[in-house]
């Protein structure tokens, strides 16, 4: 964030309330040089109006104020905005430290003494806005991402590798027939409900990106719905790594593609299979041959051979 700009696109706007005449002006023109929208209001009353009409990015707020004092003023305003919504910064005498702990503890931001040393000040404001702003651009990207999940046909996934901990989402769950938080959070409570035959392959490709093999993770597999039936999904993901390019997090989605699996499987056997006795014909073998010389390029999988049993006099035979 630019002392220019906040995340709006326009310059941060600042209320400076005191009752001074001469301090509120000063402040004033120098905020306003630095690039700031200022507001000033002579008492703690009207900042309340004020808070109350506007949106401020953030207060600077004398403490000794008659009438209603900065203290007043500042716990109203922690009872309507938090310090992300609205940080407060005190402005008090050098010594004031009773003031400035009673301010801690009711929510003060941070504090500056008079007579004010406005280099000081103008850096605890500009940390302070970027605090609030990074904070809100944060909040903004978790509610698009809570949107995004909702909306999605898909389940999302996120593990942290280190701690081993693993985020199932609510439509992940749905997909297996299961409440969001049924599950363990860990990376076993999704290996050990794929089916036995896919499940080395799936733990193959996930710990070979993982490894750098691929530039993406993405596998198909079976696993096991609430009903005890297997529910064929698409799961894919990619890892983050920290700089030495060791793998710390990875996230992704599963997608429920049954009916896609079902489809393809009823015009695989039309291909596959003979039309006079319905076995296996080449195109199967082919196929076969093909799948095993994939897998035999993994060091997991076992080596293989194919057999060939030749019948002479077909049509004798299946007579016999």
């Amino acid at each position: 964030m630019s002392e220019n700009g906040s995340e709006r696109g326009a310059r941060p706007r600042i209320l400076v309330v005191d009752d001074n005449d001469m301090n509120r002006e000063i402040l004033c023109r120098r905020l306003e040089r630095k690039g700031y929208d200022v507001t000033t209001a002579e008492n703690g009353v009207r900042a309340l109006e004020l808070v109350g009409e506007q949106i401020f990015d953030l207060m600077l707020l004398d403490i000794m104020m008659p009438v209603v004092s900065g203290l007043d003023v500042l716990k109203t305003v922690r009872e309507r905005f938090d310090p992300v919504e609205l940080p407060v910064i005190m402005v008090t005498a050098k010594t004031g430290t009773e003031d400035i702990v009673a301010a801690f503890e009711l929510g003060a931001s941070d504090y500056v003494t008079k007579p004010i040393d406005f280099p000081v000040a103008f850096a605890r404001v500009r940390t302070q806005l970027q605090l609030r702003f990074a904070e809100v651009a944060l909040k903004e990207s978790e509610e698009r991402y809570a949107l995004a999940a909702q909306g999605s046909n898909d389940g999302l996934w996120d593990i942290d590798l280190r701690s081993q901990v693993a985020y199932y989402s609510a439509r992940w769950a749905e997909i297996l027939g299961i409440a969001e938080g049924a599950l363990e959070p860990n990376l076993d409570a999704w290996f050990s409900r794929v089916h036995p035959e896919d499940v080395g392959r799936l733990r193959d490709d996930f710990q070979g990106h993982l490894l750098g093999h691929a530039v993406h993770f993405q596998n198909e597999h079976r696993i096991r719905h609430r009903d005890g039936d297997y529910r064929w999904v698409l799961s894919r993901g990619a890892a983050i790594r920290d700089e030495a390019g060791q793998a710390v997090r990875a996230a992704g989605s599963m997608t429920d593609i049954t009916a896609r699996r079902q489809i393809q499987e009823q015009l695989q056997q039309e291909l596959i299979s003979d039309s006079l006795t319905g076995l296996a014909n080449q195109k199967l073998l082919f196929d076969r041959i093909e799948s095993a010389i994939v897998r035999s390029q993994t060091p997991a999988t076992p080596l293989w051979m194919v057999v060939l049993l030749e019948l002479d006099d077909l049509s004798r035979t299946i007579e016999a």
